[in-house]
């Protein structure tokens, strides 16, 4: 087992996702198993600089599926929560075996837990971060279209994230992406 994943192993998984295993897929490739489903991150460039990070997912026997189908399969509204932080952990582990490719990444935010959540969006997410040592400002989240439709929901949301430290965006049509609000500043 490589540092890496020993440090997220020690300091992240067994607080959040002890009965989920993550395992090292390759040189600097980390994959999660939830609900005997692989979860894999792949990165598409957004701006210069900035990327955004996809959920890939196949089945046991080792066939893609879709993300909102393997979301479909929590039946409780936590589980979907723990997937929606689960995977953000896969994909920062995976963006942090490479933090000099982007300056910025954005993890997906799912409206599974955006329901899920009441309040206090971006403070476990936070921990996690501070857990593994990671500054805030290289992590954005991306927040869903479909929240977008709430213009009073979607400021508390992207409030909370920035209050915890991460900017907001969202994807325009084109595919790139629209800051709603970023970071605040390391000199507050």
């Amino acid at each position: 087992m490589d540092q890496r994943l020993k440090f997220f192993i020690d300091n992240v998984q067994r607080h959040y996702f002890c009965d989920f295993p993550i395992y090292s897929a390759g040189p600097d490739e980390y994959v999660g198993v939830f609900m005997k489903h692989h979860l894999a991150s792949r990165f598409s460039e957004l701006q210069a600089g900035q990327a955004l990070a996809l959920p890939y997912c196949s089945t046991p026997t080792g066939e893609e599926i879709a993300w909102e189908r393997l979301q479909g399969l929590c039946r409780a509204s936590e589980s979907a929560v723990v997937l929606d932080r689960f995977i953000r952990s896969i994909h920062l582990l995976n963006y942090l075996s490479q933090p000099e490719r982007w300056q910025r990444v954005f993890l997906p935010v799912s409206m599974a837990l955006i329901a899920g959540v009441e309040k206090g969006h971006g403070k476990v997410f936070g921990d996690i971060l501070d857990r593994l040592e990671c500054p805030r400002q290289r992590i954005g989240m991306l927040l869903p279209s479909q929240l977008l439709l709430d213009a009073e929901r979607t400021r508390i949301v992207a409030q909370a994230y920035q209050h915890h430290g991460f900017a907001t965006a969202s994807l325009d049509s084109a595919g790139l992406s629209r800051e709603i609000l970023p970071a605040p500043s390391s000199d507050a």
